[in-house]
């Protein structure tokens, strides 16, 4: 069984042994589904059908985001690794939703492409807004109403372990640490090293500035 936090639109999880997707539909009756619902166990080819590639020779699988790289390394029990480059261990995760959720929580960006039907003839121009997915809950294509809402990026994205800030547009990550501190908040340093893209030292202090207002906020 799933805990229901853990659940989120999108999400990939086991149905009675069959892979399903949790649609807008399914939170209305979310409570009665949720004992049938099992996680899925990540494996390379679950993460190459997300859009992960891999390192046959590590067996590291990694995915590219506007030049920053996520890197999923198989670890003991079932575990992978969630790394970034200079930072080799930024937590583990071990279910396809988790890796979901971790990537649409940095990236604001869904990971789950459904397939879709090859046409044998140019779509009418009245049927643009409609596509032929593959609907995960049964075993044929069903063609549904979808309505793209593009996503409103904010400046700057904190993780949930509290030590990489990334910056959206012209992507930089920095380093949380207390070298050359910005700031002090609950009692301790607070610094950015620069780890991945390019940043002025304004930039820097601007992240600063946006990542004591945030953490100000979340109290």
């Amino acid at each position: 069984m799933v805990p229901l936090e853990e659940i989120s639109l999108g999400g990939l999880f086991y149905r009675d042994t069959k892979v399903m997707q949790i649609r807008e539909e399914h939170f209305g009756d979310l409570l009665p589904l949720l004992p049938r619902l099992e996680p899925i166990p990540i494996d390379p080819q679950r993460l190459w059908k997300l859009g992960f590639s891999r390192y046959v020779n590590t067996g590291v699988s990694y995915k590219d985001w506007q030049g920053v790289r996520l890197y999923l390394r198989p670890a003991a029990q079932g575990r992978w690794l969630v790394q970034f480059d200079g930072i080799p261990n930024a937590g583990a995760v071990r279910y396809i939703h988790e890796v979901q959720r971790l990537w649409f929580g940095l990236f604001r960006e869904h990971l789950f492409q459904p397939r879709q039907l090859k046409q044998r003839h140019a779509m009418p121009e009245w049927e643009a807004g409609r596509k032929l997915v593959k609907d995960y809950s049964f075993s044929y294509y069903r063609k549904y109403d979808v309505a793209v809402k593009p996503v409103r990026d904010q400046p700057y994205y904190f993780t949930w372990d509290c030590r990489i800030l990334f910056k959206s547009g012209q992507v930089a990550a920095w380093r949380v640490d207390e070298k050359s501190p910005l700031f002090h908040y609950a009692g301790r340093p607070w610094g950015l090293t620069l780890f991945s893209g390019s940043a002025s030292d304004e930039d820097r202090l601007q992240a600063g500035k946006w990542l004591k207002r945030y953490l100000e906020e979340k109290g």
